[in-house]
């Protein structure tokens, strides 16, 4: 089974294509800005690369955050077209969860700016909390701390080939509602 992986939330934009649990093909790109235009050319590119065409995808995989408003929308977004016509399961995966895949003991901290934390034990979802109480949460956890860990995106591609769609929705983890406001001024709310 054919899984692509896609990621957004942060400074790169990367894309990954797996079969079980071999990569096939992958690419990121340093942007910092720019995802959006940067993305689909990049899938076009990898899937040419491994001689894959597009209805050879079995599977998506995408880095649900924490990020930034825009970058996590782009992977959504582009996610979830590339999946409708074939109809796709779409495995959504945020960076604390994904980071405990392989350390089952360890404590996930990502710092996601203005004094805050994201943080997760395996097992348990995200949260957010304030830098004062991820440290007194390091403190007082007993096994390893994954401070600030990479992004393995063929990682969330193998969990994509075992996972219950139903059990990762790719529903977006901003960490704090975005700057942006609805009309009327109302703030969206944050999934933490």
């Amino acid at each position: 089974m054919l899984i692509l992986g896609l990621d957004t939330t942060g400074r790169d934009c990367s894309v990954c294509l797996t079969r079980g649990d071999a990569i096939v093909a992958q690419a990121s790109e340093p942007l910092g800005r720019g995802h959006a235009e940067r993305l689909a050319p990049m899938v076009v590119e990898l899937l040419a690369s491994a001689n894959v065409a597009p209805a050879d995808i079995a599977r998506l995989a995408v880095i649900t955050g924490p990020g930034s408003f825009t970058g996590l929308r782009v992977a959504l977004s582009y996610a979830k077209g590339f999946a409708l016509p074939g109809r796709l399961p779409i495995i959504g995966v945020d960076r604390p969860s994904l980071a405990l895949l392989d350390a089952p003991d360890a404590l996930a901290v990502i710092d996601i700016r203005r004094g805050d934390m994201a943080v997760a034990a395996f097992g348990e979802p995200p949260r957010v909390v304030t830098r004062d109480d991820a440290e007194a949460l390091i403190a007082a956890h007993p096994g390893p701390i994954l401070r600030d860990p990479p992004i393995d995106l063929a990682a969330a591609c193998r969990l994509a080939h075992r996972a219950v769609p139903a059990d990762y929705p790719p529903i977006p983890f901003y960490g704090r509602a975005p700057d942006a406001k609805l009309p009327g001024g109302i703030a969206p709310p944050a999934r933490v």
